[in-house]
C-alpha cells in the first residue's frame, strides 16, 4: 500500500515517490523543511525516513547541534503522527528509532598539501599517491532557506570517478597532522561528492 510513496520501489518514479510523500505529510498537517522528503525500503514494513533538513547550524558549535537534533526529532515526531492520523497506509505508523546526533553534512575542512577541487571531478584525476577513487555524483542539498526549495543538485558539474590523493589527508601547515572523511581538503564541489558515507569510510 505505501508503493507509491517509497524510492525506488519496483515500477515506481523516484521524483513521484517524493512529491507523493511530501504532499501526503502536509495533508498530514506538516510543512516539512526538507523539500524532498524520502522514504527508502530496509526490509518487511521497516523503512528509512528522510523528512527534515536544518539550516545555518555551525557544525563545530555543541549547543547548535544539539538544538538541531532536538528541533528535527520534534518535527519527525509531528509527521508522524499527522500521517497515524490520515490513516489507511499510514495506520499504526510509528518511529523505531532516531540517530543519536543529527548528521552533519558540511562543516570546516583542512588545508591540505593538495586540495581535491571541481575540475578534478570533471577531468575523472588520477593521481599515483590515490588512497580512493569516489565514483558518487556531486549531491548539493540546500544550504540555507532561500534555496530550499531547490532541494538538490548537481549545480551543473558533470562528474568522473576520480581519484583522492594521500596529500589532500594531510595538513599543508602543520606537521604531524592527518585527516580522513569529509574534512580532508576540497573545494564545496568536490565536498559534495566525496562526504558520503561510502567515500568517507574508505578514506578512512
Amino acid at each position: 500500500a505505501l508503493a507509491p510513496f517509497i524510492h525506488r520501489e519496483h515500477g515506481t518514479d523516484s521524483t513521484a515517490t517524493k512529491r507523493a510523500f511530501r504532499a501526503e505529510i502536509i495533508r498530514g498537517g506538516v510543512t516539512p523543511s526538507y523539500a524532498m522528503p524520502t522514504l527508502f525500503p530496509i526490509r518487511d514494513n521497516l523503512l528509512l525516513a528522510m523528512m527534515n533538513h536544518e539550516y545555518g547550524v555551525l557544525a563545530f558549535d555543541a549547543a547548535q547541534v544539539s538544538a538541531a537534533t532536538i528541533r528535527a526529532r520534534a518535527e519527525l515526531h509531528a509527521i508522524v503522527r499527522g500521517l497515524r492520523q490520515l490513516g489507511g497506509p499510514w495506520e499504526g505508523i510509528q518511529i523505531a528509532a532516531t540517530p543519536a546526533q543529527i548528521g552533519v553534512r558540511d562543516g570546516r575542512r583542512i588545508r591540505g598539501r593538495y586540495i581535491v577541487g571541481r575540475d578534478d571531478l570533471v577531468a575523472g584525476a588520477r593521481h599515483d599517491d590515490a588512497v580512493v577513487r569516489p565514483a558518487f555524483p556531486v549531491d548539493i542539498h540546500a544550504y540555507d532557506k532561500t534555496h530550499a526549495g531547490g532541494g538538490y543538485s548537481n549545480s551543473g558539474v558533470k562528474m568522473k570517478p576520480y581519484d583522492i590523493p594521500l596529500r589532500a589527508l594531510i595538513a599543508r601547515e602543520v606537521d604531524g597532522l592527518m585527516m580522513a572523511r569529509r574534512c580532508i581538503s576540497g573545494d564545496f564541489i568536490a565536498h559534495a561528492s566525496y562526504r558520503v558515507t561510502g567515500n568517507a569510510v574508505a578514506v578512512g
